[in-house]
């Protein structure tokens, strides 16, 4: 059972009390800066102002192992605290200096002296040594004066618990209401009716648990300092609500430890860094779900004391983050798939609990947090997901200054209907700004389609889930109503109509999709040359679309091939004959086609067909852009009459080069970046417009 203690009641119950070696350095005294922040609140603002306000302060639990040890034929109770060694340590920092500060250490030391770093010479040589001062000439110069004195060891402040009881002293006679004060404070800290300063003690040996598990509950390593002073402070913010108050401090002990164990460092038995970023993750979210939109300016440090005071101060917010550190456990068992390459609620949440910081995630595991912490049908929390998923990887704009509109939006989509059902039955578009307006318009419609065409379900899923098209597949879905690339852009998603026989055609067009899309869509990307992936710039140059994976020349081959019903090979040696065979109903001669893409495609055509070389040697290097300059020695152009919109080559061809980012005119060709049909020697054959010509006329076509 658990008891109320006051420091200098547990000295005096106990016949020594021992830091273990399985203990961390005193780091309450770092001089870090994080820790002074913390020092300065949990010492002046808290402890101190407490004590000299004559207000009582509970801190927190105080665990550990009660050992006997005979002693010169007396037995010895020994007090090892495991969890607790912090709060010890200044509280008896804080004796020692008020028995300095009113003349009283001779008086108290035999107490005092039971506090000991037992298995640390230094730090125990240094606390023995420390009681036997005697009188200090000036207090608010007590640090200075330890380590001027005969007995002060220089190698000591190289042990950080040395280091750090003299920075907490010092932080201590810094204290000018302390410092100052007439007040004879240490026989009120001592009086056991004042009960200024306690804790809760409990022996663990009561409940037979052995010391591998006091490290892992407990030993939280070289960051304990900071958790602890955290849950002092954090308790005072959530006091208000006395019961969940206790609900906090019992999880974070135990069930929260147990759902974060996992997600510690490696060979690691500190849990407080997960938990810490989780806390940052669940304010930021909170905030910024109540923040205006577009503020001029936002907060950025979620575990600053006032940011949690302002966002838990507010009772829900309290309840959703304990709904939420219990909701770990339930999301490390969800496996899966959410988002792209397989990441799951699980690696989401090992991300956010490492600090990564990646918005579609913090999107969708926040939502997925209120949409169960409102208690909504379990059985709709995966299309509730992805719907959430499609919206936020689609929209452009996820600056902070967006994430209150946002965040209100997705949460129009939090009901007890199927987010699909919601989303058919016609929602409001004004509930869902914020997000791009053709991925809202999407999502209605697939909506829709899927509850028209249940058996159609896992198709629609399986389109969306593609690497390629992440969520936004509305040029997929027009591709089998579409025959040409202009009707794209003069057909809109809701105007079309589908039946079981058009979904199969789709299911046949991602089929094919999928087959084409291997290793990036390079097998079959110099087949495109000649459509609108490819846009002519005025400045020389022939660039492709950055959207090309979902590009409406991408899915018309797709469709191409899935209705053609041979192999892939086949269908492009089918595509190429034919296209050779509409140039010759264009062209008497072929050197005299002037517009560039046709260019390019009869050249890569002929690279594969006459010279029989591999897609890579024709786009070199791995470049997909084309540029052009003035001919020099060594290379040729098939082509005579210019290139159509080039205002420097209307009239005579240049020589064709790939590139990739940059096209830098001023450096002249390079043979490695230069077509090999234009390069002059070599063993090719004579007359290749002529030789292309006969192989499209043979009508033969491989499967």
């Amino acid at each position: 059972m658990s008891s109320k203690y006051t420091f200098w009641e547990l000295c005096k119950s106990y016949d020594k009390i021992e830091i273990p070696i399985i203990q961390r350095d005193y780091a309450q005294g770092r001089n870090t800066h994080d820790v002074q922040i913390l020092r300065d609140k949990f010492i002046n603002e808290y402890l101190i102002k407490s004590i000299l306000s004559l207000e009582s302060i509970e801190l927190d639990f105080v665990y550990g192992s009660i050992l006997s040890e005979d002693k010169n034929d007396k037995k010895q109770n020994i007090f090892i605290p495991l969890d607790g060694q912090q709060r010890l340590t200044t509280l008896y920092l804080l004796h020692f200096f008020l028995a300095v500060k009113e003349n009283r250490l001779v008086e108290i030391k035999d107490t005092l002296s039971k506090f000991t770093y037992e298995t640390r010479p230094s730090a125990h040589d240094f606390c023995r040594f420390l009681l036997e001062i005697g009188e200090v000439k000036s207090l608010s110069g007590i640090k200075s004066e330890i380590e001027d004195s005969v007995w002060f060891n220089e190698e000591w402040k190289d042990d950080p618990t040395v280091s750090g009881m003299l920075n907490m002293l010092d932080t201590l006679a810094k204290n000018e209401s302390l410092a100052n004060s007439e007040e004879e404070i240490l026989s009120k800290l001592i009086d056991r009716k004042n009960n200024l300063v306690t804790f809760y003690f409990t022996d663990l040996d009561q409940f037979g648990l052995t010391e591998n598990l006091y490290i892992r509950m407990n030993a939280r390593g070289k960051m304990l300092t900071e958790f602890e002073n955290f849950k002092s402070e954090f308790s005072k913010i959530i006091r208000y609500n006395h019961g969940l108050l206790e609900t906090v401090k019992d999880r974070i002990e135990y069930e929260w430890v147990d759902n974060l164990w996992d997600f510690r460092d490696n060979g690691s038995y500190i849990i407080d860094s997960p938990f810490m970023a989780y806390l940052s993750f669940l304010t930021e979210m909170l905030y910024f779900k109540d923040a205006e939109f577009r503020a001029k300016s936002y907060e950025s440090n979620f575990l600053d004391f006032k940011i949690l005071k302002e966002i838990y101060s507010k009772e829900s917010n309290l309840r959703f983050l304990i709904f939420s550190y219990d909701f770990i456990s339930d999301a490390k068992n969800y496996n899966g798939s959410i988002l792209w390459e397989g990441e799951s609620l699980h690696s989401i949440l090992k991300d956010i609990l490492s600090n990564k910081r990646d918005i579609n995630q913090i999107f969708i595991f926040f939502l997925t947090l209120i949409y169960c912490f409102e208690g909504k049908p379990k059985n709709g929390l995966n299309d509730f997901i992805r719907v959430v998923r499609n919206l936020i990887e689609n929209t452009d704009d996820k600056s902070r200054r967006e994430w209150p509109r946002l965040i209100a939006s997705l949460q129009n989509l939090v009901s007890d209907k199927n987010v699909y059902a919601l989303l058919s039955e016609g929602i409001d578009d004004n509930k869902l700004v914020g997000f791009n307006v053709e991925q809202r318009r999407e999502e209605v419609f697939k909506a829709k389609l899927v509850q028209a065409f249940e058996d159609y379900r896992n198709l629609i899923f399986a389109i969306e889930d593609n690497k390629n098209l992440k969520g936004k597949i509305t040029n997929i879905l027009l591709t089998p109503h579409i025959d040409s690339e202009e009707q794209f852009d003069e057909t809109i998603l809701e105007s079309v109509i589908y039946d079981t026989e058009q979904l199969k055609l789709l299911k046949e067009v991602f089929d094919g999709y999928v087959e084409i899309s291997q290793k990036d869509f390079n097998p079959i990307w110099g087949n495109l040359l000649g459509t609108s992936l490819y846009t002519q710039t005025y400045e020389s140059r022939l660039i492709f679309s950055g959207s090309y994976r979902r590009h409406p020349a991408v899915l018309l081959f797709a469709k191409g091939y899935a209705k053609s019903n041979i192999g892939l090979s086949g269908y492009i040696e089918q595509f190429q004959k034919s296209y050779i065979l509409g140039l010759v109903n264009d062209y008497a001669n072929f050197s005299e086609i002037r517009n560039v893409k046709d260019q390019l495609l009869l050249y890569y055509i002929i690279s594969e067909r006459i010279y029989n070389k591999p897609y890579w040697e024709f786009f070199k290097n791995h470049n997909f852009n084309f540029g052009w300059l003035t001919k020099e020695p060594g290379y040729k152009s098939l082509f005579s009459n210019g290139i159509y919109g080039c205002r420097f080559f209307e009239d005579y061809n240049p020589i064709f080069q790939v590139y990739n980012q940059q096209f830098r005119f001023n450096l002249g060709l390079n043979q490695n970046n230069t077509l090999d049909i234009e390069i002059i020697g070599g063993n090719k054959r004579r007359n290749p417009f002529d030789l292309i010509k006969d192989w499209a006329n043979d009508n033969q076509f491989k499967n």
